[in-house]
């Protein structure tokens, strides 16, 4: 009965002070919303390497066609071919990658497609030569190499770099691989006379690539909206230290919270009660913020959040950070003596925790000696609980050591409240 008339009486001081109702429901969600807003475009920007490459082509052959094709089948590359009416040259695309306005230029120099045939010819006839199939007669004397150029902006990212590397090296590969198979079905033809067979190197192994999500969930990464509502969220609940000092003390300094130690003549129902009212609070804000992640991001052009199907998870997650943070406020409450220190340690220390857990920006963007700190943050455990339930669908027991910490944290936290008050109410 003390813990319900406990929880009751927090219930009237909350509803009286709208401010506080604001600080504590409405803001969050505007927090939220805004933060998804900002950020976007970047997590578009780290999910999407989409880059725009200028191609000179001073060739027109069949190399020129090949990586035409893989530049236009790839969906992160648009190529462009004329600057303005005029097709491109070498000299304007340098200009044009100097100066910033691309970040890319492949140059394709005259007479690429025969020399790239003449080596491959030459190969293949040395190559059967010294083995018996061909008496063809050779040139030992190897022809310089056919150089295709690839123009960087010096400010591009080099993963940008890489990935356009990657493309133009693989359709090499290919293209040398086919005309290297024609040369030698050219040679065995006329030794042997047998007819030309064709070989598809294409389809001897393809690669399939895929998000390990489980089930048909391909598709789901990491983009604002499932960073920002569980990061922000989180965030919102730490912050219910505010109302739960600030009541907490106004009581301790009017002598009432004394009153109700002699009272009940225990500190568990004081406690008890606060810490079950401010925890119910917590979970209300989360399944708020939650659910403007379901139907509210959709309306303003942003990505839905995807919860993923286990429900049972997600609430665990969601009580266990619930738990943490009412924990973490209640013992700034008892701790400090006004509501200046209390409040200005409680802000800055949640700052802190939430910049080093990985709210802010993912921790993978981090430098390495914050990568390190990061684990230590309780909001980063409650991270990387969410972000294992929402995007990698993962069981309840994959997600046990960081709920673990959660509630080992609350319990320590609220422990130690008790601890604290019951000397401060002796003294």
């Amino acid at each position: 009965m003390k813990v319900i008339a406990t929880i009751r009486k927090e219930f009237l001081l909350l509803t009286r002070d709208p401010g506080g109702m604001a600080v504590i429901f409405l803001m969050p969600l505007a927090l939220v919303i805004v933060m998804c807003l900002i950020q976007d475009n970047t997590f578009r920007g780290w999910q999407e390497t989409r880059m725009e490459v200028l191609l000179v082509d001073e060739d027109h052959g069949a190399l020129s066609a090949s990586l035409e094709r893989t530049f236009q089948n790839s969906p992160n590359i648009r190529l462009i071919r004329k600057s303005g009416s005029e097709p491109l040259t070498a000299e304007a695309a340098y200009r044009l990658v100097r100066s910033g306005t691309y970040g890319t230029a492949v140059i394709i120099p005259k007479g690429a497609d025969a020399g790239l045939r003449d080596n491959t010819k030459r190969a293949v006839t040395r190559l059967l030569a010294h083995y018996g199939f061909v008496d063809e007669k050779y040139n030992e004397k190897a022809l310089p190499p056919v150089e295709l150029q690839i123009l960087f902006d010096p400010a591009i990212k080099a993963n940008y770099k890489q990935t356009l590397s990657s493309a133009v090296e693989k359709m090499l590969i290919r293209v040398q691989a086919d005309g290297f198979m024609d040369e030698v079905q050219k040679h065995l033809s006329k030794a042997t006379q047998k007819n030309k067979i064709d070989v598809d190197f294409s389809q001897m192994i393809t690669v399939n690539a895929q998000d390990a999500s489980g089930g048909d969930r391909q598709g789901i990464a990491l983009n604002a909206v499932q960073h920002n509502v569980p990061a922000w969220s989180m965030f919102a609940t730490f912050f219910i230290l505010f109302p739960l000092a600030g009541n907490f003390i106004k009581e301790r300094e009017e002598g009432s919270m004394l009153r109700l130690r002699l009272i009940s003549g225990s500190q568990f129902p004081v406690i008890g009660g606060k810490f079950s009212f401010y925890l119910f609070v917590c979970l209300l804000q989360l399944a708020m913020m939650i659910g403007v992640g379901l139907f509210v991001m959709p309306l303003l052009g942003l990505d839905r959040l995807i919860l993923g199907t286990n429900y049972i998870g997600v609430l665990l997650t969601g009580l266990s950070v619930a738990m943490a943070a009412t924990g973490y406020g209640l013992l700034i409450a008892v701790y400090f003596k006004t509501p200046q220190q209390a409040l200005s340690f409680g802000a800055i220390s949640v700052v802190i925790l939430a910049a080093v857990g990985g709210v802010w920006v993912p921790v993978f963007i981090m430098p390495e000696i914050m990568q390190s700190i990061s684990p230590y943050s309780p909001l980063n455990w409650g991270l990387n609980a969410f972000n294992h339930l929402f995007l990698r669908n993962v069981s309840t027991a994959a997600v046990l050591p960081e709920l673990c910490k959660l509630i080992s944290f609350a319990f320590a936290t609220l422990a130690a409240s008790i601890l604290i008050h019951k000397s401060r109410t002796v003294t």
